[in-house]
C-alpha cells in the first residue's frame, strides 16, 4: 500500500466519523426541549380556552331557555287548564242540590278531599270563597298535580299546591286566554296558584 492510498483512506475515516449521527449539544437539546414544551403549552392553553368557551355559551344559553321556559309557567298551565276543561273531566265528588251545608262546611269537605286526592288542602281564592260549588276532581298538568272545583255556574277553579311561576299576584290584571271561546286567567294568592276558566258566553249573575 502506498503512501497515497494510507492518505486517502485516512481521509475518509474521519469524514465518515464527522458525518456519523451523535447526541446534540447539551445546550441546544434543552433550548429546543424548551421551545416545544412552550409551543405545546400555549396550545393546550389555546385549545382549553376555546373549549371553556364553548362551554359558556352552551351553558348561559341552556340556561335562558329554561329561566323562560319556567317564566311562562303560568301560561302554559293555563293552556293546559283550558284543555283539561273542555275535554270535560269525571268529578271526583259531587255537591247535591239538597244538601244544606254552609259554604264554610262545604268548604271543609272540599279540604278534606282535596288533602287525599292531591296530597294537599285546596280550597278557593277569596274571590269566590262564596260561590255554590257543583263537585270537583284531581287534575296533573305536567309535574304537578291540582285540585279542580266546579261552580254552579259553569266556571272551574284549578287550585295548585305552590305559586306558578310568571303569574302576577292580581288576578285583575292576569291576562286573559282564548281557545275555542272559553277564557282563563292565572294568578297567585297566598302561596297558591289559581287558574279560573271561564265558558263560552258566561257573564257574571248570568
Amino acid at each position: 500500500m502506498n503512501e497515497k492510498t494510507t492518505i486517502t483512506n485516512g481521509f475518509d475515516r474521519q469524514l465518515a466519523e464527522a458525518l456519523r449521527p451523535g447526541p446534540a449539544p447539551a445546550d441546544l437539546r434543552r433550548s429546543l426541549l424548551r421551545a416545544a414544551e412552550g409551543h405545546r403549552t400555549r396550545r393546550n392553553w389555546h385549545a382549553l380556552g376555546i373549549a371553556a368557551g364553548l362551554m359558556l355559551l352552551l351553558g348561559s344559553g341552556a340556561w335562558g331557555w329554561m329561566a323562560y321556559w319556567r317564566g311562562m309557567e303560568g301560561e302554559r298551565f293555563t293552556r293546559a287548564a283550558l284543555q283539561t276543561f273542555m275535554e270535560a273531566q269525571p268529578m271526583d265528588f259531587v255537591v247535591e242540590d239538597s244538601a244544606q251545608e254552609s259554604a264554610e262546611e262545604c268548604m271543609e269537605r272540599c279540604r278534606r278531599w282535596s288533602a287525599k286526592a292531591v296530597g294537599f288542602s285546596a280550597h278557593l281564592p277569596k274571590g269566590l270563597a262564596g260561590q255554590p260549588l257543583k263537585g270537583g276532581c284531581a287534575c296533573k298538568m305536567g309535574s304537578s298535580r291540582a285540585a279542580c272545583f266546579f261552580l254552579k255556574d259553569g266556571r272551574a277553579v284549578y287550585v295548585f299546591n305552590r305559586t306558578l311561576r310568571g303569574v302576577d299576584a292580581d288576578h285583575k290584571k292576569a291576562p286573559l286566554l282564548l281557545a275555542a271561546g272559553h277564557r282563563a286567567r292565572a294568578w297567585n294568592e297566598d302561596g297558591r296558584g289559581y287558574i279560573l276558566v271561564e265558558p263560552p258566553g258566561w257573564r257574571p249573575g248570568g
